[in-house]
């Protein structure tokens, strides 16, 4: 992808360091990455740091190699290989006319090369600043995972300093992808450069794409998401066939669904800071909400979920992880709604009453 976007050797080693550090290991003190052709070997081969040919168990491995650097543990190597040494001297030949030299090395200036005596130590060190730096986006992720229609998340690490400018950071920022699943992508952008890559015409990945210089990711091209009738329609058709509810009623900007059972949906969506998913009993009852007002503490907010409204819980609330964009959020709503079922149907059969003096609405429904 790096090569199609019009990366040269450097830039991709860039990208590969950021995805790398989800793939790297405390027992493999290099992170190895076959190429699909020579042509993208080259490109690999003039930014180097090392240029060789390295023989194990009787395979050619013509090698490009980039050095442990402060931020990365493991060294990478880009590589391809070959068992014909005819093969070899043709490819070392052409490389020769491109000003690339290839120079043959044995195991232990191999080792030397990717400094893997050190390795272990080297990991460790880098390990705990990671998980330090990437601790937040781990938690939103975990959350994201179990509530939305995000299904992967990317950590692009960039080791505690911001991914323009390389100064310290402690900030997280994220961008996320939606179509049939999700895919979040989070980095650390300094408050300067967050602030920018949030009026870019293509937010925060195409802003970190035009910094690099090259072509924005195909799926940067996606639209924004900015509630208006578009949303509506959207969330009344995924609620149909998604939740198994039919629509009463579009007020505006909010929608008001029934399920078989006489439970009603109500989405208000008046933009992705302000918005409620309220859950309502046969009687019109509040039973459960999720909604974005700025006046509970939690962790990730303020977008927060009240799993019972009832008098003397409805102050228990919790991260709800959600964007305020209800077709991204149908998998924490469907659970709200079951819950709700579920619960009714036990106090049914039970015989019980249930207790409905219930606080409508923190604010705005």
């Amino acid at each position: 992808m790096c090569f199609d976007q019009g990366c040269d050797g450097r830039a991709t080693d860039a990208f590969v360091c950021g995805i790398g550090v989800n793939l790297i290991s405390r027992d493999i003190p290099a992170l190895p990455v076959e190429m699909r052709s020579l042509q993208d070997l080259e490109k690999m081969l003039k930014a180097a740091d090392d240029a060789h040919i390295f023989v194990d168990g009787g395979v050619f491995h013509i090698n490009a190699v980039y050095r442990v650097t402060d931020r990365f543990p493991a060294a990478r190597i880009y590589f391809v290989k070959t068992e014909d040494l005819l093969t070899v001297g043709s490819i070392g030949l052409n490389f020769e006319k491109q000003g690339i030299h290839l120079h043959p090395i044995d195991k232990t200036k191999f080792s030397r090369l990717i400094d893997d005596q050190e390795y272990a130590k080297r990991y460790d060190r880098w390990k705990e600043r990671f998980e330090e730096n990437g601790r937040a986006f781990r938690g939103l992720l975990a959350g994201r995972l179990e509530n939305t229609a995000v299904d992967q998340g990317i950590w692009l690490s960039s080791d505690g300093r911001c991914a323009v400018c390389g100064g310290a950071c402690d900030r997280m920022s994220t961008s996320t992808v939606i179509g049939k699943s999700g895919l979040m992508i989070g980095l650390q952008l300094c408050e300067r450069h967050e602030a920018e890559a949030h009026n870019h015409p293509k937010l925060i990945l195409g802003y970190l794409a035009d910094k690099m210089g090259i072509s924005a990711p195909f799926f940067v091209d996606s639209k924004v998401v900015q509630h208006g009738k578009q949303t509506v329609e959207m969330t009344c058709e995924a609620v149909q066939t998604e939740l198994a509810c039919k629509i009463e009623k579009v007020d505006g900007q909010t929608i008001t669904a029934v399920r078989k059972s006489g439970f009603r949906i109500i989405l208000r969506q008046d933009s992705l800071h302000d918005y409620a998913y309220n859950i309502q009993s046969p009687q019109k009852k509040p039973v459960s909400r999720i909604d974005s007002a700025d006046h509970h503490s939690v962790n990730y907010g303020p977008a927060h979920v009240h799993r019972n409204l009832s008098k003397s819980k409805k102050n228990q609330v919790e991260s709800s992880f959600t964007y305020g964009f209800a077709v991204a959020d149908l998998k924490v709503i469907r659970r709200l709604v079951e819950d709700a079922e579920s619960q009714w149907s036990a106090i049914q059969g039970a015989g019980n009453v249930p207790d409905c003096k219930a606080d409508g609405a923190d604010g705005k429904v």
